[in-house]
């Protein structure tokens, strides 16, 4: 393997690992909205998920900004 294929090699594999972290980020962030709304506070002591569909919030918006300026660069 030549150094630059290594090094497309390397960063293919950080691309992925941090989509990755990104879908899971993602989804720990609209869920964990989810429980600013008062009518979801007691779900977690039934074990129960907040309903409807979960939209992420700044957090993830800004997460998505560093991710593109990584890959850009």
């Amino acid at each position: 393997m030549s150094a630059d294929s290594l090094h497309r090699h390397a960063c293919s594999e950080r691309a992925v690992r941090a989509l990755a972290s990104l879908r899971g980020l993602a989804v720990g962030d609209a869920l964990g909205s989810q429980f600013f709304v008062p009518a979801h506070h007691a779900l977690p002591r039934r074990s129960e998920l907040p309903p409807g569909t979960w939209q992420w919030t700044d957090d993830t918006e800004m997460a998505c900004s560093v991710v593109a300026v990584m890959a850009a660069t």
